[in-house]
């Protein structure tokens, strides 16, 4: 899968953005700056998210329909284009980023991501210390 040929991204530079279609005006949006391996363990956290149980159906509907396709996207490149850098960015929304700290301030949540090689303290900082513009 090349870069250049995403549904839910389009990928500049060495960040991935939401498609200009799918963003929504008034919306806050910003860059946040990880590794692959980060990258990855955020994607793990909301996955576990909604496997999670219970959680407010709202969250869970944007979870499975807008940012988990996304991420998955992005994972799959990942896996597949070993000749992107190490470092990337990813634009999030103010939404994404509440979404995604939901479940990092999940303790069981925190519990699995540590089980399965992540860091959950650290990819909170990286996320709850976003600039939004």
């Amino acid at each position: 899968m090349s870069p250049k040929n995403l549904k839910y991204n389009y990928y500049e530079g060495d960040i991935f953005f939401i498609n200009k279609d799918q963003k929504i005006e008034g919306v806050l949006y910003a860059v946040a700056r990880m590794n692959k391996q980060q990258l990855k363990g955020i994607v793990e956290c909301v996955d576990l998210t909604v496997a999670a149980y219970p959680i407010p159906r709202n969250l869970r509907e944007r979870l499975e329909n807008i940012l988990l396709p996304r991420l998955y996207e992005i994972k799959d490149v990942l896996d597949t284009d070993k000749s992107l850098p190490n470092n990337l960015g990813i634009e999030l929304s103010k939404l994404n980023q509440e979404d995604i700290l939901y479940g990092l301030d999940s303790t069981s949540i925190q519990k699995l991501l540590i089980e399965r090689g992540f860091e959950p303290g650290k990819l909170r900082s990286l996320v709850s210390y976003i600039k939004f513009i």
